[in-house]
């Protein structure tokens, strides 16, 4: 004779024990004994569930801040790369040199208001940047392919003929597209000097 036992509840786990009697099935010691066996797997059972847990947890708490560094450590590698390239094309100054690094939903807003969208901007009065600038109080978040960088850069800059001012703050958001990362937006709080 066969028994089958199922403990657990709907989105739970099932635990399905088997047990087989030797004794004859109208002798009463033989439902004890079957409640005796069906407790002692179970206890089994549930140890071992426990101790899987336990292992688990142990992995997710030891590898976690471990993890946790190597994806920062990834953020801001990529995010400085990305940083690296938008400004290196600003150096560049050119339509040729911002369009492969600009996203076709691209924005721009300056601190005076002013904006454009990727059409816009590479058919303005492109800004003259003398070189990539230093980058201080640097913060990168990001989630999967989007990283926002907020930063302050001095640098030496004009636009329309007129100087910005040296050190100011950026946001930049970059979506990454292959092995590369586009400029989504761009938000510039430097003001022309007066």
């Amino acid at each position: 004779m066969t028994a089958f036992f199922r403990a657990g509840a709907p989105g739970r786990f099932t635990m399905r024990l088997h047990v087989s009697l030797t004794a004859a099935p109208d002798h009463p010691a033989s439902f004890t004994g079957v409640r005796e066996t069906l407790m002692e797997q179970l206890r089994k059972h549930v140890l071992a569930v426990l101790i899987a847990a336990g292992m688990a947890m142990a992995i997710v708490t030891v590898g976690g801040p471990a993890t946790a560094r190597a994806a920062e450590a990834t953020l801001e590698s990529d995010g400085m790369a990305a940083l690296k390239a938008w400004w290196g094309a600003l150096v560049a100054g050119t339509p040729a040199a911002l369009g492969p690094v600009l996203a076709p939903e691209f924005q721009i807003m300056r601190a005076d208001g002013s904006g454009y969208d990727k059409a816009g901007y590479l058919a303005s009065k492109l800004p003259k940047v003398a070189a990539i600038p230093e980058f201080s109080k640097l913060t990168f978040s990001g989630s999967g392919k989007v990283i926002v960088a907020r930063y302050y850069v001095t640098v030496n800059e004009t636009r329309d003929g007129k100087t910005v001012t040296k050190h100011a703050g950026r946001l930049t958001v970059f979506r990454q597209e292959g092995d590369g990362w586009l400029v989504v937006a761009h938000c510039n709080f430097a003001t022309l000097e007066q």
